[in-house]
Formats: structure tokens, C-alpha cells, sequence
């Protein structure tokens, strides 16, 4: 009968082995032992009564997985072939799931089956238990021997009808699986159909599968030998007095069940015990060789290495992520990883739908993709765990973890690769963290440079500005006293000598009228500085009117010079987006300029012309031009240019190209000044942008 053993949350199933003496029950369980636990991780358990009476009860357990969160263990026992001990048979099959019956193949041994066919049935009458309602598999024994009955004929002599027969040598290994098997499947079977758990979504199909599943590897293996496994002897105290034989016999099998149970979960504990401190071995091991990793990359090439062989038949790789574009696998010691080289859905590899962003489950059966390929999926890997490496949402890397075909991947295991994960995951940030840390050093170091640099620019700008207002104020003193100079000696001559005024007044009154002029243009000249840095208040000037105005104001100094000005003009009237002062500025610094250095008597040409691209003012005088190496500081402040031709030097503050500049970049001109021998050539270009 199954058990809830809610503590553990485990439901347990009772196997029991049944026949003759001799008949091959206990082989079969040290066959069934030997071939699924090759290691011996468990013991078989013999047990003894205080009498030294060996009851040949063996008890085998194994773990199939989960139930709606419940795992399912066997408990594989087998009963005593001696008529003596019918009282201990009937106590081992009290709760029995399924039952075995080996029946012993030599056909001089048909009797003894039919006896302990008939014995069975007595016992399970005895415990009120319904022989029809029990899984029952008879297993045809010793098939290796010389002249054995075949399968029918053992069947007929026991004289049972309707019952699933199959062929074995326990001695050699042949059929005890697959006899296991089928008995294993029965009792599952009727414990889904006994506790309605089809309608919970668990069907016989799915646990008969679970169990085909997990026993599929040992099928059709034999034992490697035919020596007697050993036993851990436990022997019971039982207390004889005032009992009878019988009462001593089953006091002394129920004490010797529990010892067995106890002995077992011992066993278990220890195993568990052994399997923690490997975890615990391997993540703290795992949390030193990360600790030494100088990088994140470093660490995805460390980590494989310090977790191999954390479980038997695991292989573990990572990969950086996510790249824009895929690292080679190779770097990181992952060349001929099999979910790398099978097909995903629209022909992705598993890293690159990844790195693309695509959503993989967490768990991977890789068969079926290597299927859709038309490949054979490589020996010994049969399911990938993906997990992605970082946190607070990123993403530094990926591990794949493969698990071999054979090997179960549950909630053991999950636990442990979320301990893993713990361990991992925050030393993978903070290498991240340690690398944007360095970055954002070296950025701040380039700023501090970029800073610094700046600061030294501002500097030398700063001692340039200083250098030119220092020359500024000397010329403007310079240009200021000469013509105050004149008009205070002019007039102190008239104050002082009032006799001469009829004879020198209007040669004196000439020459403050002149002096007055020059004062007036220098000032002119500073407020024009004033006024080009204003804003562009967007509006459209006709240039033509503003050229025209231009040359009117300049007219009487063309005319003292004897200077024959050409101007030419579009045929359409000249329009841009300009504010009127600087217009003017322009027009009037360049014309003025080449009347300064223009001899009397020559020509100056003016052209102001358009189109839909630009708007193009040029000047074209005939003075003595200028050197090349002077080329490069005429657009400077308080640079006056060349002598003219009787080597005197030009009045003004040498503002008049400045001014120019200032209005050129304000408007995103150009200017081009190039020496024509004689006199210089100046074009000026103004972009044409939308709305100008």
C-alpha cells in the first residue's frame, strides 16, 4: 500500500520479491543493485534476528522524480524461501504495491513454483489482500540453465492463466530491469487510477514514460559479475521471554524493518552531507578564482574551470553577451559546444538568438534541434540550462550548462545553480562596475585635459586681449591727441594773436574742420565696433540704397583725391537679411580703405551682384597693394596696412577689416584679399540661407 511520508514529502512504493527457495529473489535484487548503482553510493541491507536466522530482507530504494512536488521512492524487499519462515513472508507482503514472483526455470523445480504460487496466495488471503487487484509479473528464472521450462510451460505447471511472463538469468543480469521495470509501471499505473490523479493532469502514460525514462539506460546491461554483493549486516535484540516463537519472529522483523529504514536514511543523510560539502567545496572555490579575475572577460574564461566537475556528467561553458556582434566561441574555450552548433527556429544558433535579444527557455532539450538539422545530436549531452550572468537587469554574460542524456537535472540541482548564481553573479557586477569605474576615470582624466587645455586657450586669449587693448589704448591716444593737438594750437593762435585772424582766420578754421572730421571718424569707428555686436534683428535691407548712401558720405573724400569710384549693381535690387549699421560698416571700411591707400587721380571699382546663392560685394583699387607676409594680419585690430606711397603712415585706429571680420562671421561671409600689383583685390561672399 503506498505511503505519504509528508515530512519528506515523498510517496513511497513497496516492491516485493516472491518464490520458491533457491528460486533467485535475492540475485535478483544484488543483480538489480549491481547494474543500477555501479558506484555503490547504497547498500544492500541483510538482516538477522538475535537467533542468527539470515530473513533475506533487502531493501533498495530509489528516487523517480516528482509528483505535484512529492518524490517518488521504492522500497525493494524480498521474503524468505524456507516453509519455516511463512510467517515473516506474510508480514513483508502486508502493503505491497506489485509483486515479482521468480519462478525457478529447471524443470525439476516446477513443483516447488507451484507450491510457493499457491503459498503466495494463502499469504495475501492471510492479509486480505486481492491478488486480482495487485500488479503481478511472474519472471521466468535461471534461463541460462540446461533444460528449463519456456515461459508457457513454467506458467501452465503453476497452473496460472492471464498474467505477463518474462525470460531472466539474475546471475547474469539478463531481464531484471526490464522485469523491475514492468512491475514498477504497474504499481504506478493503479496509484494514478486509486487516487484519481488523471484528473489532475497526471496521466498513466506520463508516469510509465517517467519510469521507462529513467531506467532506459540500464536496460539490456548485465552484471559484470556473478560474486554475491555484500551486505551491511544490522542485527536486532529481541527480547524471548514470554513470547512464542511466532511473536518472537515478528517482533524481531518489525525491529529489524525500522533498523533497516533507519540504516537507509542514514545512508541517504550522509550522501546528502557529502554532495552539500562538494557544493559548498565548489562555490567556494569558484568565489576564489573570481576574486582573481582582473575583468568580466576574464572571469567568463575562470568560471567554466572552477565548476567543472561539480556533477557527474555536467560540462559547463559561458560566453560574453550581448555584443552587437558574437565574440568567437573559441576565446572563451567553447569552439564545439553542441547548442552552438544546432539549428534554432529561422536558422539562429543559440547564442546568436541570444544576443539578438530572443527569449530561450531556461531549459533546452537539445535532440530535437540537432533532428530539425538533420544532425545527430553529439553523445552524451542531452539537455542545456541557459542562465543568464549579471544583475539589476545587466546582462554581463550567459552560462550553458550541459547535462548528459543519463543525467537527471532537478530540483536539487536548480537549487544549486541558484547558489551559483549568488556567488557569481555579484562578482561579475562589480568586475562591471570596477571596469565603468576606470572608464569614467580615464573620460574624467581626458575632460581634465580638454579643461586644462581650454583654460590655457582662455589664457593666452586672455593675454592677447590685454595685449590689444594696450595697443588699443595707445592708438586711440596716439590717433585722439594729434587732431586735439591741431585744433588747440590752431585756436590758441587765433585767441593769441587777434591781429592775424584777417590774414590766417579761414586757413585756421580749415584746418580745425579737418581735425574736427578726423576726430568725428574715429569715433565713428569705435561705435561701429558697438554696433556689429548686436543681434540680427532678421529683417531684409535693400544693399543697393545702403551702398548708394554709402558712397554719398564718402563722395568728398573721393573728390579730394581726384578718385573716379565705379560702381556697378545688379539689375535687380540687391536684398538680404542684414541689419542696416552693418551694411553700412562694410561697404563703408572697404571702400574707405582702398581711398586711403588709392593715389589721386586712379580708379576704385565696386561691384555688388547677386544670384540664388550668394550675394557678392568686391573693391578694386589701385594703391601700392601689400606684402604677402602681411596677408595673414591685415583682418587683425589696429593693423593700418602699408605706407602709402609718400611713406607716411594712414590716420585711423586700423579697426577698418576688423570691423569687417566681425560682420563676416556674424553672417557666415567670406572675404578674399589678394594682391593685383598694382592695388589689391577684396571680395566679399554672404551665403544665402532660407529666409535671406
Amino acid at each position: 500500500m503506498v505511503q505519504f511520508r509528508h515530512a519528506q514529502k515523498e510517496i513511497q512504493f513497496k516492491v516485493v520479491y516472491y518464490g520458491p527457495a533457491l528460486g533467485g529473489k535475492t540475485t535478483n535484487l544484488e543483480g538489480l543493485h549491481e547494474i543500477t548503482d555501479p558506484e555503490g553510493e547504497t547498500q544492500l541491507v541483510s538482516l538477522k534476528t538475535s537467533e542468527d536466522r539470515t530473513l533475506f530482507f533487502d531493501f533498495l530504494p530509489f528516487d523517480l522524480g516528482e509528483i505535484q512536488g512529492y518524490k517518488i521512492r521504492v522500497q525493494v524487499y524480498t521474503v524468505p524461501g524456507q516453509v519455516h519462515y511463512n510467517t515473516t513472508r506474510k508480514v513483508v507482503l502486508a502493503g505491497a504495491d506489485a509483486i515479482i514472483f521468480v519462478a525457478d526455470s529447471q524443470r525439476r523445480q516446477a513443483q516447488e513454483n507451484f507450491v510457493s504460487w499457491e503459498n503466495l496466495k494463502d499469504n495475501l488471503l492471510t492479509n486480505r489482500m486481492d491478488i486480482a487487484a495487485l500488479p503481478m509479473i511472474i519472471q521466468c528464472n535461471k534461463q541460462d540453465l540446461p533444460d528449463v521450462l519456456d515461459a508457457g510451460e513454467v506458467l501452465k505447471a503453476m497452473r496460472v492463466e492471464g498474467l505477463p511472463a518474462l525470460h531472466a538469468s539474475a546471475l547474469t543480469g539478463e531481464g531484471v530491469v526490464e522485469t523491475f521495470v514492468t512491475s514498477l509501471q504497474g504499481a504506478m499505473a493503479g496509484f494514478v487510477g486509486k487516487f484519481g490523479l488523471d484528473k489532475r493532469g497526471i496521466t498513466v502514460d506520463q508516469v510509465t514514460e517517467g519510469v521507462t525514462k529513467v531506467f532506459a539506460r540500464f536496460e539490456g546491461k548485465f552484471r559484470r559479475d556473478a560474486k554475491r554483493a555484500s551486505f551491511s549486516p544490522l542485527e536486532a535484540q529481541v527480547p524471548v521471554d514470554g513470547l512464542s516463537e511466532e511473536e518472537q519472529l515478528i517482533a524481531a522483523l518489525e525491529s529489524s524493518t525500522r533498523l533497516a529504514e533507519q540504516f537507509q536514511e542514514a545512508q541517504q543523510l550522509t550522501r546528502l552531507y557529502q554532495l552539500r560539502l562538494e557544493e559548498m567545496t565548489v562555490l567556494h572555490g569558484s568565489g576564489i578564482a573570481l576574486s582573481r579575475a582582473a575583468s568580466v572577460e576574464d572571469a567568463l574564461r575562470i568560471l567554466p574551470e572552477s565548476i567543472g566537475g561539480c556533477r557527474k556528467g555536467w560540462t559547463v561553458s559561458t560566453f560574453p553577451g550581448p555584443p552587437q556582434v558574437p565574440v568567437p566561441l573559441a576565446t572563451f574555450g567553447a569552439s564545439e559546444d553542441p547548442l552552438f552548433a544546432c539549428r534554432f527556429p529561422e536558422g539562429r544558433t543559440a547564442q546568436t538568438a541570444l544576443l539578438e535579444g530572443l527569449e530561450l527557455p531556461r531549459r533546452v532539450d537539445l535532440k530535437p534541434y540537432f533532428d530539425t538539422a538533420g544532425a545527430e545530436a553529439p553523445k552524451g549531452y542531452g539537455t542545456a540550462i541557459l542562465r543568464p550572468l549579471g544583475s539589476g537587469g545587466r546582462i554581463l554574460g550567459y552560462l550553458v550548462l550541459y547535462v548528459a542524456e543519463e543525467e537527471r537535472f532537478g530540483e536539487e540541482e536548480e537549487r544549486f545553480v541558484e547558489l551559483l548564481m549568488q556567488v557569481v553573479n555579484p562578482r561579475l557586477l562589480t568586475l562591471a562596475l570596477m571596469d565603468d569605474l576606470a572608464l569614467a576615470n580615464e573620460d574624467l582624466e581626458r575632460r581634465v585635459v580638454e579643461r586644462t587645455a581650454d583654460l590655457q586657450d582662455a589664457l593666452e586669449r586672455l593675454k592677447e586681449l590685454d595685449r590689444l587693448k594696450f595697443a588699443f589704448l595707445n592708438n586711440v591716444s596716439h590717433e585722439v591727441r594729434t587732431p586735439l593737438t591741431n585744433i588747440r594750437s590752431y585756436v590758441d593762435l587765433l585767441v593769441r594773436y587777434p591781429d592775424q585772424r584777417d590774414e590766417s582766420l579761414d586757413e585756421y578754421l580749415e584746418i580745425v574742420m579737418n581735425e574736427a572730421k578726423h576726430l568725428e571718424q574715429l569715433l565713428d569707428d569705435l561705435l561701429a565696433y558697438s554696433r556689429v555686436k548686436k543681434p540680427v534683428t532678421g529683417s531684409s535691407t535693400d544693399l543697393d540704397a545702403v551702398l548708394e548712401d554709402t558712397m554719398a558720405d564718402l563722395g568728398p573724400g573721393f573728390m579730394e583725391k581726384r578718385l573716379d569710384p565705379l560702381v556697378k549693381v545688379s539689375d535687380e535690387s540687391v536684398t538680404f537679411t542684414m541689419n542696416p549699421q552693418d551694411a553700412s560698416t562694410l561697404f563703408r571700411q572697404i571702400l574707405d580703405n582702398a581711398r586711403k591707400f588709392s593715389p589721386e587721380g586712379s580708379k576704385i571699382k565696386a561691384y555688388l551682384l547677386q544670384d540664388d546663392q550668394k550675394v557678392v560685394f568686391a573693391v578694386r583699387d589701385y594703391g601700392p597693394g601689400f606684402p604677402t607676409e602681411q596677408e595673414r594680419r591685415l583682418l587683425e585690430p589696429f593693423e593700418q596696412g602699408v605706407p602709402d606711397l609718400s611713406g607716411s603712415k594712414q590716420p585711423g585706429l586700423g579697426m577698418g577689416l576688423y570691423l569687417v571680420k566681425e560682420v563676416l562671421h556674424k553672417y557666415e561671409g567670406t572675404i578674399s584679399i589678394n594682391a593685383m600689383n598694382p592695388g589689391t583685390n577684396v571680395v566679399v561672399e554672404f551665403p544665402r540661407r532660407e529666409g535671406r
